[in-house]
């Protein structure tokens, strides 16, 4: 109701002339089936209590629990899977705890809280499909939030696409975090690898054949083509809960990427035909490539609109190894030479570090050792 209510003052103070107005009959009609299912429960789990039920009390406060959850109470429900967690007996219901905190604190936004109880829960051995892909979401999520985008995409991979059911997203979802977060941080060779040759994304994109053909394009270099699919994205993407806060620094991330991989296999690139293929002008390409191309070894010739790749003096790198491979070669040198004459005048170089029981010598060698040389 809380988010309802929230929802219609934005877009009414967004667009005034739409003018609409709170379902009032919609929210009394809730407010008491919400009152009636606490009701309900908190009388259960008073039964429970008189009987000492410890698994119908942990299970009764974990209903509470995804009751307030669902109704956007995240402090209520917080407290009952708390109060849940107290009569939890098994591995298993330890995992749900874990979960369940892991969900709340993905919807407060708390990503150092929901990073600690992932680590806590990998730490279980647990083999139910179900539980691994919650906890890869919620550790994906948090990598996104942390904008470590790379890693983020190698988490999201890893999802199985079966058995899909009461995530914290969707599965179109998760297509659309995984390609916008490989894109922004994989090479070309770890586009193909990682995403186009993965059989388990395969399954994602069959869902969604835009998205796969928004990769594909991105791919074959047809940068224009990529990048006019994610615009008309952009708008419905600003939407999403958790991918908002990052769709600025995503699309400028690929559109970067996307400008290195396009002048990366030539010596010389014509900056006309550059900005057709990323749908600007020759004036704005130039103020992009000003900061993308510091410290990659390319020039810009601003009079000939020509971006040149800086050759590397090789005749210098060559004299560099060879010295350094003289030095090495004399270093060995001489150190065969200090090892032939110690061998030849019969001298033992002794360690200053003391020998264990093993290495020392037993007293029938030392005795051996003393009659040869006194013979």
């Amino acid at each position: 109701i809380i988010v309802y209510t929230d929802a219609v003052d934005a877009l009414n103070n967004t667009c005034p002339s739409e003018g609409m107005s709170i379902n009032v009959e919609w929210i009394t009609q809730t407010s008491k089936y919400m009152l009636n299912k606490v009701d309900r429960l908190e009388q259960d789990i008073k039964g429970y209590q008189v009987t000492q039920d410890k698994e119908n009390i942990r299970r009764a406060n974990q209903l509470l629990g995804d009751h307030f959850h669902d109704c956007g109470d995240l402090s209520n429900a917080t407290k009952y899977y708390q109060k849940s967690r107290d009569y939890g007996s098994t591995v298993t219901h330890t995992l749900e705890f874990l979960l369940n905190f892991i969900k709340v604190n993905v919807y407060h936004f708390h990503w150092r809280s929901v990073n600690n109880y992932v680590e806590k829960a990998e730490h279980i051995d647990e083999t139910d499909p179900r539980f691994l892909r919650r906890i890869q979401l919620a550790k994906g999520l948090t990598e996104m939030s942390l904008k470590d985008y790379s890693q983020a995409a190698r988490t999201f991979l890893n999802i199985p696409c079966d058995s899909w059911n009461d995530e914290i997203i969707s599965p179109l979802s998760l297509l659309i975090y995984t390609t916008l977060c490989a894109l922004a941080s994989f090479k070309r060779k770890d586009l193909q690898r990682l995403l186009i040759d993965n059989n388990n994304f395969k399954q994602y994109l069959d869902m969604q054949p835009t998205i796969r053909n928004c990769i594909l394009s991105f791919y074959n270099r047809r940068f224009n083509i990529g990048l006019q699919s994610l615009d008309l994205l952009k708008r419905e993407l600003k939407l999403d809960l958790f991918l908002a806060p990052h769709i600025d620094d995503l699309y400028s991330f690929i559109r970067s990427e996307s400008m290195k991989q396009y002048f990366a296999p030539y010596l010389c690139c014509d900056m006309v035909k550059m900005a057709t293929a990323f749908n600007t002008t020759v004036e704005a390409l130039e103020l992009e490539l000003m900061d993308l191309v510091a410290g990659e070894g390319v020039k810009i010739d601003s009079y000939n609109k020509v971006l040149t790749t800086v050759k590397k003096c090789e005749k210098t790198q060559i004299q560099k190894d060879v010295v350094a491979l003289c030095d090495t070669l004399n270093f060995k040198t001489q150190e065969l030479i200090v090892k032939t004459a110690i061998l030849k005048a019969g001298l033992v170089v002794k360690s200053n570090v003391p020998m264990s029981a093993d290495e020392k010598p037993s007293t029938s060698q030392v005795k051996s050792s003393s009659s040869v040389s006194s013979s």
